[in-house]
């Protein structure tokens, strides 16, 4: 039996069938996304998708953009997941190639399973939206701050905000090009994007080692 949660539009306790609507409304934007635009989605379509009334979607969810930050939040959530396995990451000097390479894939990784519902959150966060932007930043101070770590164990010279600093425009490359991966082979012709990704990973290491 699934355990209760407050997951209801209005803070309610939901038991297994009500979690288990909610869930399938979910399941379905997330499969939407996959050939519509975000900006297309309809209450009318998600709960037809999820093969119930339009009505019951108003139960869990006050409208389009809350499911979509919803999803957002779940995409969060598996970040956070990612760097929970990976306590290590960084710390280990000889082997920091193998890190920043196993980082990149995995991060990517979760990065797919998202693409559509984290570029719409980006949109939103540039347009304004506050609680997408909270979302994306909830998402990225973790990676950041871990970088930042490691900036400064290795760079022992730069202060803490230097470091943050350089760990936030390393985020923010990582975060870009994950973006792009996906559609880069239709954007026309330039940089193989596997050379692309090779050299951040070589700046990332740059920024990791210590100075010869």
């Amino acid at each position: 039996m699934l355990a209760k949660r407050e997951n209801g539009r209005t803070g309610t306790i939901l038991g297994r069938k009500g979690a288990q609507t909610r869930a399938r409304l979910l399941a379905a934007t997330r499969e939407l996304l996959q050939t519509v635009s975000p900006f297309q989605l309809t209450v009318v379509a998600i709960a037809k998708a999820a093969q119930t009334a339009s009505a019951t979607l108003y139960v869990y969810f006050d409208d389009v953009e809350h499911v979509l930050y919803e999803l957002c939040e779940e995409a969060c959530h598996e970040f956070s997941e990612m760097l929970a396995r990976h306590p290590g990451w960084f710390t280990d000097r000889e082997n920091i190639a193998e890190h920043v390479e196993r980082f990149i894939e995995e991060y990517n990784r979760v990065w797919d399973r998202h693409s559509h519902v984290l570029l719409y959150r980006n949109l939103e966060a540039d347009r304004g939206n506050l609680r997408f932007l909270d979302v994306r930043t909830l998402t990225a101070m973790p990676i950041v701050h871990l970088l930042a770590a490691a900036i400064q164990a290795a760079r022992p010279g730069l202060t803490e905000l230097q470091a943050q600093s350089d760990a936030i425009v390393l985020y923010s490359a990582v975060e870009r090009l994950a973006g792009t991966r996906r559609n880069y082979a239709t954007m026309g012709r330039g940089m193989p994007f596997d050379e692309l990704m090779q050299a951040q990973i070589r700046v990332i290491i740059g920024h990791l080692v210590l100075p010869s």
